[in-house]
C-alpha cells in the first residue's frame, strides 16, 4: 500500500472457505415439520385413503398427482413466487376460491356416490366392485394433482419453513437437496399409505364399507371447500376494498 492510498486490500478466499452450504441438522428439523404437516388430516390423505380402498393402481396414480402438485409448490417457493403471492392477497384469495370450487366438485361426487351406494345396499343389491367406481387411472392422477393444487397456501407454508431452515444464499445444489428431500419423503409417506391400505385383505373387508367411506370423504371435502371459500373470499374482499 502506497502512502495516502487507503484502499483496502481484497482478501483472497482460502481453500477452506465455502459458500453457505448444507446444515444437516436444519434439514432434519425441517423434515420433521414437513412430516407433521403431511400427516395432519386433509384432502390429500383422504383422497389417497379413499382411492386405496378400491384400487392400488388408482391410489398410486393419485399419489403421483399429489407429488406433481407438491413439486410445483416447492419449486415456486424456492424461486421466490411465495413472496409474490403473499404480497398480493387478492390473487391468493382468488386462487383459494377456485381451489374451493374443485374441492366442492369432488365433495359432491363423493357424497352422491356414497348416498347412492348406501341406498343400493339397503335395497339388497350386491356391492359394485370398488375399482369400477373410480374410472380411468388418468382420472385418479388428475384428481390427485388438482386436489393438491387447490390450496395455494401450501406455498406460503413451504416458504415459512424453508426460510427458517435453508441457508441464505444457498447454492443451487443445496436447494435441489432440500427440494428432493421434501418430495422424496412425501413419495415414501403417501406411497406407503397407498400400498398398505390397498392390500387384497383390506379391500375385501372394505367392499361393503365403500359407500360409507365415500360419504365420510365427501363431508370432509365439503368442509375444506367451505373453509377455502370463506378464507379466499374474505381475503379477496379485504384486498379489493
Amino acid at each position: 500500500m502506497t502512502g495516502g492510498d487507503q484502499t483496502p486490500m481484497k482478501t483472497l478466499p482460502c481453500p477452506g472457505d465455502t459458500l453457505p452450504a448444507m446444515n444437516w441438522g436444519n434439514l432434519a428439523v425441517m423434515l420433521g415439520i414437513h412430516v407433521a404437516g403431511m400427516t395432519t388430516p386433509g384432502p390429500d390423505i383422504f383422497l389417497v385413503l379413499r382411492t386405496a380402498t378400491r384400487s392400488r393402481k388408482h391410489a398410486l396414480a393419485a399419489v403421483a398427482g399429489i407429488i406433481t402438485g407438491l413439486t410445483f409448490w416447492v419449486a415456486l417457493t424456492v424461486l421466490g413466487v411465495a413472496a409474490v403471492l403473499a404480497s398480493i392477497p387478492a390473487l391468493l384469495g382468488a386462487i383459494q376460491v377456485i381451489g374451493g370450487l374443485w374441492i366442492a366438485y369432488m365433495a359432491w361426487g363423493m357424497l352422491r356416490s356414497g348416498i347412492t351406494g348406501i341406498r343400493e345396499l339397503r335395497a339388497g343389491a350386491q356391492p359394485m366392485p370398488l375399482e369400477k367406481t373410480l374410472g380411468p387411472v388418468s382420472a385418479a392422477y388428475r384428481q390427485g394433482l388438482l386436489t393438491n393444487l387447490s390450496n395455494p397456501k401450501v406455498v406460503l407454508f413451504m416458504a415459512a419453513v424453508l426460510s427458517q431452515f435453508m441457508p441464505v444464499g444457498a447454492p443451487i445444489w443445496v436447494q435441489l437437496i432440500y427440494i428432493g428431500t421434501i418430495v422424496g419423503v412425501a413419495v415414501l409417506y403417501f406411497g406407503a399409505v397407498a400400498m398398505l391400505v390397498s392390500t387384497d385383505a383390506m379391500t375385501r373387508r372394505l367392499v361393503r364399507a365403500g359407500p360409507w367411506i365415500d360419504l365420510v370423504s365427501g363431508v370432509i371435502f365439503a368442509i375444506v371447500a367451505i373453509f377455502l371459500f370463506i378464507e379466499g373470499g374474505l381475503a379477496t374482499a379485504t384486498a379489493l376494498s
